[in-house]
């Protein structure tokens, strides 16, 4: 079966960033991401767990699969976004077999 190769970018971002994300995943021309909420984790501050009374503290995460090019986008309008909030981004490539849906 023939196979594309295209970008994954996985974020883990505070729940108020989730908006200004949504809308630079769509200013950079992805098609297709998913959010995905999460229940608890570690990072540099310590264990979190999603029961935090405000909202600023939930996690979520999202996972974006796009062409390379927009990918790239992507990552670079995300930079001044995680100089002033918490988060972690990872890249990676996968396979699809529809790359007309990306």
């Amino acid at each position: 079966m023939l196979t594309h190769t295209v970008k994954k970018v996985e974020m883990f971002i505070e729940k108020p960033q989730l908006k200004q994300v949504v809308q630079l995943i769509q200013e950079c021309g992805a098609k297709r991401y998913t959010v995905i909420p999460t229940l608890e984790g570690r990072g540099l501050d310590g264990a979190w767990q999603d029961d935090m009374p405000v909202d600023a503290q939930h996690m979520v995460q999202v996972v974006v699969l796009t062409r390379p090019k927009k990918a790239e986008a992507l990552l670079e309008g995300l930079a001044p976004i995680l100089e002033s909030w918490p988060g972690v981004v990872c890249v990676s490539d996968i396979q699809v077999i529809r790359l007309e849906r990306f």
